[in-house]
């Protein structure tokens, strides 16, 4: 009896480190191809590997990450630049994406309506806010608010200007974060449920 207790417990320790590990990998955004990256006013946007505490954001300021959400620490994004913060039209950025791809725009959180601000159509048509921020360097701005593509996008990813109407209140341009949608993973909950019926086939 005593054997089969020590042999029950050490299966469920077991399987918490195995759970630990398993969230925690999947907890890291997982990377997708980005090409084709232009901008339509020609300027030199790149594209950032892995975003996290004390990354600069912008091609044209210096300003970094103080912080962000641990699910998305080390997602890749679109390193754009401030000076195009006044940017318009249907297309701004475009990239391509070699599969489905979660979108996440970093808005200006002084465009958000709980400052008094307007988010332009195309953000509030095409993602949703979220409960998530990104927060910065920049003391005027300090925070954006992160608003998240309503479905993956495959293929080509276009994105309209800073400030397309009505957008109104903000006073710096957004960045883009990619990662890849939730379709290509296998979930926590999944692997855990596979985990655990081989540790019970165990004799």
């Amino acid at each position: 009896m005593y054997d089969r207790k020590v042999v029950y417990l050490t299966l469920i320790c077991f399987l918490g480190l195995f759970a630990f590990m398993v969230i925690g990998a999947d907890a890291a955004p997982k990377p997708v191809k980005i090409t084709d990256l232009k901008a339509a006013d020609k300027s030199p946007y790149e594209i950032g590997e892995g975003l996290k505490k004390d990354v600069k954001y912008y091609i044209d300021r210096d300003y970094t990450v103080v912080e962000m959400p641990a699910d998305l620490v080390g997602i890749q994004w679109i390193m754009t630049g401030n000076d195009q913060k006044k940017s318009t039209g249907a297309s701004f950025v475009t990239f391509s994406v070699d599969r489905p791809a979660i979108i996440w725009i970093a808005y200006d959180s002084r465009g958000n309506a709980k400052k008094g601000g307007t988010p332009p159509d195309w953000l509030k048509k095409d993602y949703e806010l979220t409960s998530g921020t990104l927060k910065v360097t920049d003391g005027n701005m300090d925070t954006f608010n992160l608003w998240k593509s309503k479905k993956p996008v495959n293929g080509k990813v276009v994105i309209p200007g800073n400030a397309e109407k009505p957008a109104a209140g903000f006073g710096s341009n957004y960045i883009v974060l990619v990662e890849a949608g939730a379709s290509t993973a296998v979930s926590p909950k999944t692997k855990l449920s596979t985990a655990w019926s081989r540790i019970k086939s165990v004799k």
